[in-house]
């Protein structure tokens, strides 16, 4: 009796061969092509709504363009060189902005991250820095900078920093003790223990937190142009003059335009994270960065 109920036991740990056991390659192209779908599908399907609302009034269209409405508008916006240069500055600030955050954000968690003296001395100044709202910096910045695109960089760049400097810091503490002491234990200086175990251990939650960093690098520099926009021009400064004249395509299209411009820039650190941590891959052989 009790080998039949050993043998019963063993039998309900044995399942049937699911798909991805059976054609791992084809199981993961149709998951790709479904969560293609399912990516695209969900906003289609609020546009689709949006403008179904908007055509049979269910919704005021004065306020709530249809989304055609507003695509006609940003075509229009598109075919005025004054947009293109509002575009182009924008990009401008937010690609050197995120670039000099996230770089010295590196540094600096890596740098504190490897040394308790340094973090010692810096980390309280860096923590009170953080409580402090980044576009009450706008002011200071201006007068020490000047009223040019410098300081809109530079703003951008620390926020950014933070963004980076705090996750990748922890990151860094956190690699495990045992892979440590065994690089110790095999005689590494501390360049060997960075290359060697520091940085391929937090290189895949870095990746993660850059994707973080372009999307907070989008939300500063339109906040800040809303604010603060030199020489009159850039996406926010649209967005923010289209509000006061109350032109809600404009302002639409601007927004649209925005929600594009990150998720192109966070598809694209993405993609590089994927070229980069080639290692890192989940149960099905996925990427996970």
């Amino acid at each position: 009796m009790a080998e039949t109920d050993r043998i019963e036991s063993q039998a309900k740990l044995v399942r049937e061969a699911r798909g991805i056991d059976k054609d791992p390659v084809g199981y993961a192209r149709r998951r790709r092509i479904l969560f293609t779908i399912l990516g695209f599908g969900v906003p289609i399907l609020i546009l689709g709504f949006w403008q179904i609302a908007a055509q049979n009034g269910w919704i005021n269209a004065k306020f709530y363009p249809s989304p055609l409405d507003n695509l006609r508008q940003l075509r229009q916006m598109f075919d005025k060189r004054d947009f293109a240069s509002d575009l182009g500055l924008t990009l401008k600030r937010l690609a050197w902005g995120w670039l000099w955050g996230s770089l010295s954000g590196v540094v600096f968690a890596y740098v504190l991250g490897m040394s308790r003296v340094v973090r010692a001395a810096f980390e309280p100044t860096l923590n009170a820095l953080y409580t402090v709202p980044k576009i009450a910096l706008l002011t200071p910045f201006l007068i020490i900078f000047g009223f040019k695109d410098k300081p809109v960089i530079i703003l951008i760049s620390v926020t950014v920093f933070f963004f980076v400097w705090v996750p990748t810091q922890a990151g860094v503490m956190s690699v495990s003790e045992s892979y440590r002491e065994a690089a110790t234990s095999f005689g590494a200086n501390g360049w060997q223990m960075f290359r060697h175990v520091i940085w391929p251990a937090t290189l895949p939650g870095l990746f993660v937190t850059l994707r973080v960093a372009a999307s907070v690098s989008v939300l500063s520099v339109i906040g800040i142009e809303f604010a603060y926009a030199p020489r009159s021009k850039g996406l926010g400064y649209v967005i923010n003059t289209a509000r006061q004249t109350f032109e809600p395509r404009i302002a639409y299209a601007g927004i649209f335009v925005a929600a594009l411009i990150g998720v192109i820039f966070q598809a694209i650190v993405k993609q590089v994270g994927h070229l980069v941590v080639r290692w890192e891959k989940d149960d099905r052989g996925a990427p996970t960065v």
